[in-house]
C-alpha cells in the first residue's frame, strides 16, 4: 500500500505535468499564430479597441470580396465589348464598299459575313462568368438574348413584302425600338439591373450594362439588316441589296461611337474599383498592424519559453519514472 507521502508526491508530480502541458499548448498556439491566447488577460479586460479593430477587419474582408468580384465582372465585360466592337468595326469597312463591285456573289458573301458577325456579337452578349450571365441584369441564370437565327427568323416575317430601303428601316426601327419585339422576345434577361457592389463605406460600383441597352440595339440593327440583304426568302433585287448593305455599313460605323462611350465609362469604373481596392488593402494592413500591437506576441520569445518548458516537462517525466521504480528491495 502506498504511504500518504508517496500519494502526495504523485499528486504533486501529476499537477505539475498538467500545468506544464497546458503552458506548452498555449505557447505552441502563440508561436504558430503570433497572437496571445488570452486576449482579455493580456489587455487587462479592456477589449473595446480590439473588438473595434476586429469589426473593421471583418468589414474590409467583405469589401475585398466585393471588389474582387466587381473587378472580375467589369474586366470580362470590357473584354466582351472589345470583341464586339472590333468585329463590328471590321465588318462596317467592308459593307460601306458594297456599291463599288455590286456582283451577286460578292453581295452574298457580305451578307454571310454580316450573319456570322451578328452571331458572334450576340454570343458575346451572352458571355458569363462563374455561371452568371453578364448582360442580363439580375437574370444571371439564363442567356441575355436569344439565338441570332431566332431573331433573324422573326425579322424575315416582318420584312416580307418590303421593297424599299425606307420600308425595311422602318420595320427594323419598330423591331428594335422601345417595347418592340427585340425587347419583348429577343432579350431574355431582366429589366432590373444588378445591385451595386459595396466597395467601401463610401464607395459603390453600379455595374449595370444590359443587352437591352440602346447601344447594343444600335449595333444589332445594321448587322441584322446586312445579314438579311441577300436572303433568298425575301427576294430583294441587286440594287436594293446594295442599298441595304451600304446603309448597314454606315449605320454600323456610326454605332461605334456609342460603344466607345460605353467602354470608356466602364473603364472609368474599373479604375475606381482598382483605386478602392488599393485603399482598402492599405487600411487592412493598418488595422492588422494595430491588432498585432495590441495582442501580438514575440514569436521568438514564445518559442524560447516553449523549449524551456519542454525541457522542464521532460525532466519531470524522468523524475516521475524514477519515483515509480523506487521500492524497499531496491533501496536495500
Amino acid at each position: 500500500m502506498q504511504s500518504v507521502g508517496d500519494m502526495a508526491r504523485a499528486l504533486v508530480l501529476r499537477t505539475n505535468q498538467v500545468r506544464l502541458r497546458e503552458e506548452m499548448d498555449k505557447l505552441a498556439v502563440e508561436v504558430s499564430t503570433g497572437f496571445v491566447t488570452d486576449s482579455a488577460k493580456h489587455l487587462n479586460g479592456d477589449l473595446t479597441s480590439l473588438q473595434e479593430i476586429d469589426r473593421t477587419l471583418s468589414k474590409l474582408e467583405a469589401y475585398r470580396i466585393n471588389t474582387t468580384e466587381a473587378s472580375y465582372i467589369t474586366s470580362t465585360m470590357q473584354t466582351s465589348l472589345d470583341e464586339i466592337q472590333s468585329r463590328s468595326q471590321t465588318l462596317s469597312q467592308t459593307l460601306i464598299a458594297a456599291d463599288l463591285t455590286p456582283t451577286d456573289p460578292l453581295l452574298n458573301t457580305m451578307s454571310v459575313d454580316a450573319a456570322n458577325t451578328l452571331d458572334q456579337v450576340m454570343t458575346g452578349m451572352n458571355r458569363s462568368v462563374a455561371g452568371r450571365t453578364l448582360f442580363g441584369g439580375v437574370a444571371t441564370d439564363r442567356p441575355a438574348v436569344a439565338d441570332s437565327e431566332d431573331m433573324l427568323a422573326d425579322l424575315r416575317v416582318l420584312l416580307a413584302g418590303e421593297t424599299t430601303l425606307a420600308g425595311i428601316e422602318a420595320q427594323l426601327d419598330t423591331f428594335f425600338g422601345a417595347g418592340g419585339t427585340y425587347d419583348t422576345v429577343t432579350y431574355e434577361g431582366s429589366n432590373t439591373g444588378l445591385a451595386p457592389f459595396q466597395l467601401s463605406e463610401t464607395d459603390s460600383a453600379n455595374v449595370d450594362i444590359r443587352a437591352s441597352d440602346p447601344v447594343f440595339k444600335e449595333m444589332l440593327k445594321p448587322l441584322a439588316m446586312a445579314a438579311l440583304a441577300s436572303d433568298g426568302s425575301l427576294g430583294f433585287d441587286t440594287e436594293l441589296q446594295v442599298e441595304i448593305l451600304s446603309a448597314a455599313g454606315r449605320d454600323l460605323l456610326g454605332a461605334q461611337q456609342s460603344m466607345v462611350e460605353l467602354r470608356a465609362g466602364l473603364g472609368a469604373l474599373e479604375a475606381r474599383i482598382e483605386e478602392t481596392t488599393t485603399r482598402n488593402a492599405a487600411e487592412t494592413s493598418s488595422a492588422s498592424l494595430a491588432r498585432l500591437e495590441l495582442v501580438g506576441t514575440d514569436q521568438y520569445e514564445s518559442a524560447a519559453k516553449y523549449e524551456s518548458i519542454r525541457g522542464q516537462l521532460e525532466s519531470l517525466y524522468a523524475i516521475t519514472a524514477r519515483s515509480q521504480r523506487l521500492s524497499l528491495a531496491g533501496y536495500l
